[in-house]
């Protein structure tokens, strides 16, 4: 089995590494860190699915008609997604 060292460079637009650098310097965090927290936050999401948070919520109050909770969801996330390319 191959072993792994842990490092990885990155390649990336100049723009986005001056962004992250002044996000690094404005919240005291190294660029590992943030890169990590972006990787593992996208590793949280791809298992998440919202349609069960959904569920949760309708159970606990089904006057709410289940179109309506899920209609409210898919615009919030589209709404995150939309801010998120930005």
């Amino acid at each position: 089995m191959r072993q792994f060292s842990g490092r990885v460079l990155l390649r990336l637009p100049a723009e986005l590494h001056r962004d992250l650098a002044e996000e690094a310097f404005r919240t005291g965090r190294s660029l590992n860190q943030l890169c990590l927290e972006a990787l593992l936050g996208r590793k949280a999401l791809k298992q998440y699915n919202p349609w069960n948070a959904v569920a949760n919520i309708w159970r606990k109050n089904r006057k709410i008609p289940a179109e309506t909770v899920e209609k409210d969801v898919e615009a919030a996330i589209r709404e995150v997604r939309r801010a998120t390319k930005r």
